[in-house]
């Protein structure tokens, strides 16, 4: 009983939080445009676009087991896709917490240890990151220009959002904590390498370099690459398909669905509740490639304003939907596993 009152609370909350920030994000953009955009849009190609983003899930979890297999780990398919489900739902809530969620919940169903699992979610960022590298190489060669207007307007939007000089007392003050605490480390290491606590970060960490060398080990390499690139093909098209549900956005092309990939991603990694950046540095976006084209940078921010906002809306849709329904899906698969 206990445990179910600690659910539906978590539940309630995780839920406010998620709705809170989503809130926070759409709240200054023209509804009035939206809604007129709207009535022109063709839903097939967000619905399509929201589809794929379910399907990154299942992909990312298929390569997720690849990883686990070598350290002994048979682990279901359906346990990674939902406990990548309530990673997203997480990370609408606070930053970056959805990793732990992950692993945590994984543990939960699969029994698969913190430290491991963990591991390889470190690993696959690793690996998203030479994939995001390859990517903004591809668009350095293809959109150049556009990327060098983008890159420009980012950063007229910083130096008018910060009027004054940056202190640089903060990064003093955290280098002379960092260097006081190796100091007392050095001097109190024999006692501190005898403590509970010190075998139990041992633990972790060994751990943490098991599921982190674990590609070493792979069994299906030439599968684990055919994930990789399927997932980062079906993020390119995640946008690339919703260029077809508006008429302004109906001639874009490859060049300029690699470019918002591109900035999409850099709007999801950075580390804002709710993905609050996204919308955003969509708008940037869309003014850079009018820009590049001689067009009027007003109008682009505009088209990106709505854009990244519908997109925005969908994606987050399919995060709480999935997020909600996994955390009854980990709950009923831990209970059944006790059993």
């Amino acid at each position: 009983m206990k445990s179910k009152i600690k659910q539906s609370l978590f539940l309630i909350i995780a839920s406010l939080l998620a709705l809170f920030f989503v809130v926070i994000t759409v709240k200054q953009i023209d509804f009035e445009r939206v809604a007129n955009v709207l009535t022109e849009t063709n839903y097939f190609w967000i619905f399509a676009s929201m589809a794929i983003s379910i399907l990154t899930y299942w992909i990312r979890a298929s390569r997720w087991n690849l990883l686990l297999h070598p350290m002994g780990y048979n682990t279901k398919t359906s346990s990674g896709f939902w406990a990548i489900c309530f990673a997203y739902f997480m990370n609408l809530t606070i930053p970056r917490s959805g990793e732990v969620a992950r692993a945590t919940s994984l543990y939960k169903m699969e029994k698969v240890p913190f430290e491991k699992s963990f591991g390889t979610v470190v690993l696959e960022r690793v690996i998203d990151l030479l994939f995001l590298g390859l990517s903004f190489t591809l668009t350095l060669i293809f959109n150049y220009e556009t990327l060098m207007k983008f890159i420009e307007l980012g950063n007229k939007e910083k130096a008018h959002q910060s009027s004054s000089e940056p202190s640089f007392l903060k990064y003093y003050i955290a280098l002379g904590i960092l260097f006081l605490g190796l100091l007392l480390l050095i001097i109190f290491w024999k006692k501190i390498s005898q403590t509970k606590f010190f075998e139990k970060i041992k633990t972790f960490l060994l751990g943490l370099w098991e599921g982190i060398k674990s590609i070493s080990k792979l069994q299906k390499r030439g599968l684990f690459i055919f994930y990789s690139f399927a997932l980062w093909f079906c993020y390119f098209l995640m946008t690339y398909l919703v260029f077809f549900a508006f008429p302004d956005t109906q001639n874009f092309g490859v060049a300029e669905g690699l470019f918002l990939l591109i900035a999409g991603s850099l709007g999801m990694i950075l580390p804002v509740s709710g993905g609050l950046a996204y919308p955003y540095v969509m708008s940037i976006a869309f003014s850079a490639v009018y820009l590049a084209k001689g067009g009027n940078q007003d109008e682009g921010r505009a088209i990106g304003d709505y854009f990244g906002l519908i997109l925005y809306i969908a994606q987050v849709i399919s995060m709480i939907t999935f997020g909600l329904i996994a955390i009854y899906k980990i709950a009923r698969i831990r209970r059944d596993s006790t059993k």
